[in-house]
């Protein structure tokens, strides 16, 4: 096995959040300066804490997030798989041909922060950012293997009932084309009509 290589970047006190939360896992961790980003949120501590309780909640969308794709794993039909569950959010990319598959997004949140962010599987291709602009972003080159970053998103200091609430948009790519079919969500595995997709956070 290769040793593994994985760039959060971060700024000023963001760098110890990022290191607290990856919480000296088998990947090693680069913290570095990053012209487009600015300090973590304050909720982007190493355990979830509160904002594991504030994302136990459920989210809605045009197809549910909610629950785990049923047997995913290595090698499954490729694509990249978008879910929410107890223990958060989760993206995780993979493919059936070992050959290079490039799959990037964007996640843009409308309010509040994200806390806790961990990568899964990375090498030393891939990339997972994360800007004081409230926008993660990720950038996987997976074979038939899988790559993918888990994170929860904290509650905004003003909660707000209907269209105003809380919101997750997702902007994703496969080989840098806008790609929907390449997208799967929830426990259904159903693709989003388009490649840019959103969840609100129930009232």
């Amino acid at each position: 096995m290769n040793p593994r290589h994985v760039l959060i970047a971060f700024t000023g006190a963001g760098a110890a959040a990022a290191l607290a939360a990856c919480g000296g896992g088998a990947a090693t961790l680069d913290v570095r300066p990053a012209a487009a980003t600015s300090p973590a949120p304050a909720g982007g501590s190493a355990a979830p804490g509160p904002a594991a309780t504030c994302d136990a909640g459920r989210w809605t969308g045009a197809v549910s997030p909610e629950g785990r794709p049923d047997g995913l794993d290595a090698g499954d039909a490729g694509a990249v798989y978008v879910w929410h569950d107890g223990d958060g959010w989760h993206v995780r990319a993979t493919d059936r041909r070992p050959t290079d598959h490039h799959y990037t997004g964007t996640i843009r949140l409308s309010a509040g922060g994200f806390a806790a962010v961990r990568t899964v599987s990375d090498e030393r291709d891939d990339r997972v950012t994360v800007g004081g602009d409230d926008v993660l972003r990720y950038d996987f080159h997976t074979f038939a293997s899988i790559d993918g970053v888990d994170f929860h998103v904290t509650c905004p200091a003003e909660r707000r009932p209907g269209p105003g609430r809380q919101r997750l948009a997702f902007h994703t790519a496969f080989d840098g084309q806008p790609v929907a079919d390449r997208v799967r969500i929830g426990d259904s595995r159903r693709p989003p009509a388009s490649a840019d997709f959103a969840f609100a956070r129930e009232a």
